[in-house]
């Protein structure tokens, strides 16, 4: 993952030069926080790097979840982070031409119980925020439905009727 990382171009990641990202490999592989100024004069920190796993807090408001599903197959998440976290996901080959996959974003009522509130469930169908992650340990992606902006006595009311969508790569 790391040569992948490395030459990722600035199309991928628009905050990091190529000097950041070998930055932060250099600094992770040797133990250190990996953690850089980019080009906002912000901090970049990757924080895991395996042979087919990387995360990396891009700022304040982005971060980036890659995995190497195959030998030819990358799968890029990345994460904004406005009132909740909401995530598009991309796939690459190892040369960074975009692939065609089919992987549709689930919708809001993919995530809901049959006992949900329907009251709950049309606020949320409104502004539908949805978190992708990548599995470090296998090639799992993880939907979650982002319930940060409603009230505490919304959140309690659906909490326990909503569900997580794991999709095999």
């Amino acid at each position: 993952m790391r040569d992948v990382f490395a030459q990722a171009p600035d199309s991928i990641f628009p905050l990091l030069t190529k000097n950041n990202k070998l930055d932060c490999i250099d600094f992770i592989e040797n133990k250190m926080r990996a953690r850089v100024k980019n080009k906002f004069d912000t901090y970049s920190e990757l924080t895991t790097l395996t042979d087919n796993f990387l995360r990396i807090k891009i700022s304040e408001k982005s971060s980036a979840e890659m995995k190497l599903v195959n030998d030819t197959l990358i799968c890029l998440v990345k994460t904004y982070y406005g009132p909740g976290a909401d995530s598009q996901v991309y796939f690459y080959n190892t040369q960074w031409q975009p692939v065609k996959r089919t992987l549709e974003r689930p919708k809001a009522d993919d995530f809901f119980q049959p006992d949900a509130d329907g009251e709950v469930c049309g606020l949320l169908r409104q502004l539908p925020l949805i978190k992708a992650s990548l599995s470090p340990d296998d090639t799992t992606l993880i939907w979650d439905l982002q319930i940060t902006e409603l009230t505490e006595t919304q959140k309690r009311t659906i909490e326990h009727s909503l569900s997580s969508i794991a999709v095999k790569l």
